[in-house]
């Protein structure tokens, strides 16, 4: 028998939902401190950046996932090991990233196996389009860092494709190395017991600080 443990509603009391939100959070009064920002994209269950919170305390991590119950998982962990400089996001990641920070305010995003939609008819549900590239391009800081993850070679390759030919973007590789830090991630972890290839790119936002 598979004991499944139970959620508790309650940790969701502190975590930031976009309804509740008109304006950008200022997240140097928000921490304390004026630490580079980093944003991870559908977070899962927290493991991710759980580490990287616990490993780099001259960092403050976000994480956003559309799911209630997998920002408890999050929450879940952030209390057991004490992290201070982390916090969660649950709602859809577009609207949050577009209103609820400022412009040049991020050093990193990642964006670990995004739902890729496979189906023709549904492409249209995909995060990584160009809007969402324009949303990066304004909340990154310049020469700030995306990283984007997926087991779906073709995601990867229209994605590749669409912010290779962005001019306000770096390239700085492409890769489908198996051993990348994301697939410690929840569907990373996952995918990996499948023998899955995953595919990769990694870009800078132009400009100097």
């Amino acid at each position: 028998m598979i004991y499944l443990k139970k959620y508790d509603y309650n940790l969701l009391d502190k975590i930031i939902f976009l309804e509740g939100n008109k304006e950008p959070v200022n997240w140097n009064n928000y921490f304390s401190n004026s630490n580079p920002l980093i944003v991870e994209i559908g977070c899962g269950n927290g493991h991710f950046l759980t580490e990287k919170a616990k490993n780099d305390i001259k960092k403050n991590y976000i994480g956003i996932d559309i799911k209630e119950k997998r920002i408890i998982r999050c929450k879940e962990k952030q209390v057991k090991y004490a992290i201070s400089n982390m916090e969660w996001f649950c709602g859809e990641a577009l609207k949050i990233l577009s209103g609820l920070f400022e412009n040049n305010s991020i050093s990193t995003i990642f964006m670990p196996f995004p739902d890729p939609w496979p189906k023709r008819k549904h492409h249209k549900h995909r995060l990584f389009k160009k809007e969402f590239v324009d949303v990066l391009n304004e909340k990154l800081m310049p020469s700030g860092l995306f990283i984007f993850i997926t087991d779906y070679k073709q995601y990867f390759e229209e994605s590749y494709q669409l912010i290779s030919e962005d001019n306000r973007f770096s390239l700085i590789k492409a890769t489908d190395e198996n051993n990348f830090e994301l697939g410690n991630s929840l569907f990373g972890e996952k995918w990996k017991r499948e023998n899955r290839e995953f595919y990769s790119f990694y870009v800078r936002k132009k400009g100097e600080l």
